[in-house]
């Protein structure tokens, strides 16, 4: 035993032969404080992020419903159109803000990590609407559109005010809150739940794509989406 310490104290950077043997994971002890406290810094990293997060969701579920119920108070003092699309602007807001909760907090309870391979549809389940969070990012992506679709209503109404009064019909109105709802389950949900897997105990979000192609043209689409909701948002600040 001497023999195979005395090597570890004259040069520290030598790798004992023996490195993975009983005796030296008894005799090599140094390493044991640093991958503790590696592991340590990293959990309580993870549980501030995760308690912010669910600082942020609860803020928003309780502004969100504030925000709706005031509308609903007040909807006979609005213009019919605008009403309709703030309310479901906030209603889908409170419904990303309900699951985003609800992930923060299922995650937080499983602090020590979920064991994959016990039950395929529990694992799946937790996978997809939990580690990847498909509702809540569903929600997240239709309030994008949402503010895109509220920010053009905005924006013809005003600008192009007779054209707007000649041509505008109530169905545009009901389109305008359909479509971001079905774009957020276009761009996320369906694919959350056709290309999340379980991959050798490990759960990979949007990963499993049965070819390239697929995958980089849904890559290619969200960048669009994300662009275009950026000039949105900055045409709504300059307007």
């Amino acid at each position: 035993m001497d023999q195979a310490i005395r090597p570890s104290l004259n040069n520290s950077t030598k790798v004992p032969d023996n490195v993975y043997s009983d005796e030296a994971t008894v005799n090599s002890t140094v390493q044991l404080p640093t991958t503790v406290t590696a592991v340590g810094g990293q959990s309580m990293s993870l549980t501030l992020v995760r308690v912010i997060g669910i600082v942020i969701f609860v803020t928003g579920i309780s502004v969100n419903a504030l925000v709706l119920a005031v509308l609903f108070r007040a909807r006979k003092q609005f213009g019919k159109g605008v009403h309709v699309l703030i309310a479901n602007q906030s209603a889908m807001g409170l419904y990303a803000s309900v699951f985003g909760t609800f992930n923060a907090v299922v995650s937080f309870s499983l602090t020590n990590g979920y064991k994959y391979g016990h039950n395929r549809i529990a694992d799946d389940t937790v996978c997809i609407l939990i580690e990847g969070a498909a509702l809540a990012s569903t929600g997240i992506i239709a309030e994008k559109l949402g503010l895109m679709v509220i920010t053009l209503e905005r924006y013809f109404k005003i600008v192009h005010a007779i054209a707007h009064r000649k041509y505008y019909r109530d169905w545009m109105t009901k389109v305008g809150v359909a479509l971001p709802w079905i774009g957020g389950i276009c761009f996320t949900l369906i694919p959350g739940l056709f290309t999340t897997r379980i991959v050798n105990g490990r759960c990979i979000k949007l990963g499993v794509w049965p070819n390239k192609t697929m995958a980089t043209v849904s890559y290619i689409c969200i960048f669009i989406l994300m662009s275009v909701y950026d000039c949105t948002l900055l045409c709504t600040l300059i307007l």
